[in-house]
């Protein structure tokens, strides 16, 4: 047998893959000796001493960026022009963003196609991709979230796509005339925190020395400007209008739980009683849909209550009534859903949807009280059904006691690695000496 000769003229063995594992030395792959750094599982606690002390890792590689921590301590003293220049590439203007992503969302919104219906098969729909990132940043400046399906689905629709594209262009002109106020709001009130100067330094007799330097002008169109309406403001309208459209969306896809959270947060940009009522009736017909009937007689009754009473022969009168009224209906308390009724024909006689109500509930009392009661009630309600699956705990499926879910993966219960109470596996074999500190308490044996 020939023995192949194999003559070793260099350290290195293996490869140069990280992590292979035959020798090799610092005179062909010279490393620097990392002292400390942070391993694959970030820094910890021993690495993060030289981040608060020497203020960088000890290898230096890592360049440490402390933005954040330089806003949080930012004008609580001098600042050199430079660190401003500097800051212009981090913060941003929120108006001029919100104009910028309101703007190329309206341009990729009327670029996404008609939908055309296909005979046959399911019409095929446009990708969201396309106005994903004006949307992430309209969303991040008015901090509401709008589901990108949704505005798709509103795009598709035939009856939707024009109003959306409409409210849109309406909300895009009026933050051109008047600004944004809801950021003019919340300036407002950081304007009106109480400035808290370092050191003690008191800056009153500086403002009594200022005091008849600014003319009243001057100090009045400041006011003005500072000041925003307190009521419901021209853009603030345009937005609500907008943001019931996206909801309009939402209702066409069935996720009527979207829909009654972006009508609920429209309602931090109302600010009178009529503006009120009518989100208010919006969100509890939103949340009838949904079967949320909790908050769908909340928001009914809130709007039954802001209803103006004057305008008691206008066709819509009365529709937080039938709101409040029906989400009692759905509980099954159709005594009080009979009062709230009684109380709505009071103030608006005429309305024909309140006298419908009065009629089936009158049919349903007796039905309910005949009922017997060991019968379950049904649930009819699709949005019910759909959260009964995704979070409820059947009775023959899906409860804690047959499955649990433990780091993305389903174990059978008697496996659950997070306990070992009475029928677990685990308490046969103790703890396999875990974390030294828990914040659970030993259960004695």
């Amino acid at each position: 047998m020939l023995r192949r000769q194999c003559v070793v003229l260099s350290y290195q063995r293996g490869s140069w893959a990280p992590g292979s594992k035959h020798q090799k030395h610092m005179s062909l792959n010279p490393t620097m000796y990392l002292y400390r750094f942070a391993g694959p599982h970030g820094p910890g606690p021993y690495v993060m001493k030289y981040w608060w002390t020497l203020g960088c890792f000890p290898t230096g590689i890592e360049r440490p960026f402390r933005l954040p921590e330089f806003l949080a301590s930012y004008q609580q003293q001098h600042v050199p022009i430079e660190v401003e220049e500097w800051l212009q590439c981090f913060v941003k203007n929120p108006y001029e963003e919100l104009k910028d992503a309101t703007s190329s969302l309206l341009k990729c919104l009327e670029e996404v196609p008609i939908r055309e219906n296909t005979r046959g098969y399911r019409s095929i729909e446009s990708g969201v991709s396309s106005f994903a990132a004006p949307l992430a940043q309209f969303e991040r400046q008015l901090n509401v979230r709008v589901p990108s399906l949704a505005v798709r689905a509103a795009l598709g629709s035939p009856a939707l796509r024009e109003r959306l594209k409409d409210d849109l262009f309406e909300y895009n002109e009026s933050l051109s005339a008047c600004g944004s106020t809801p950021h003019r709001r919340l300036a407002r009130l950081a304007f009106d925190e109480p400035l808290t100067l370092p050191g003690g330094i008191n800056n009153s007799d500086d403002s009594e020395n200022l005091r008849g330097q600014i003319s009243v002008p001057m100090s009045e169109a400041i006011g003005s400007y500072a000041s925003p309406n307190p009521s419901t403001s021209d853009d603030e309208k345009k937005l609500i209008r907008l943001l019931t459209t996206f909801s309009e969306g939402c209702t066409l896809k069935e996720d009527y739980e979207s829909a009654f959270s972006l009508l609920s947060s429209s309602l931090g940009f109302s600010h009178d009683d009529n503006t009120d009522g009518v989100v208010h009736s919006n969100a509890s017909a939103a949340a009838i849909l949904g079967g949320l009937y909790k908050e769908a007689e909340f928001h009914g009754r809130q709007a039954a209550l802001l209803e103006p009473q004057a305008m008691s022969s206008r066709k819509s009168g009365g529709r937080g009534y039938v709101l409040w009224a029906t989400a009692t209906a759905y509980q099954e308390d159709f005594d009080r859903a009979s009062r709230i009724v009684e109380k709505g024909l009071e103030v608006f006689p005429d309305n024909a949807d309140l006298k419908s109500i009065q009629e089936k509930l009158a049919g349903a009392v007796p039905a309910a009280s005949s009922a017997s009661p060991l019968c379950t009630r049904m649930v009819r309600s699709k949005g019910q059904q759909a959260r009964a699956l995704l979070h409820g705990s059947g009775r023959s499926f899906d409860n804690e006691f047959d499955w649990v879910v433990f780091k993305n993966k389903l174990y059978p219960s008697k496996m659950n690695p997070s306990s070992n109470e009475m029928g677990s596996v685990f308490r046969r074999v103790g703890d396999f000496g875990g974390h030294i500190s828990t914040s659970r308490s030993l259960e004695p044996l």
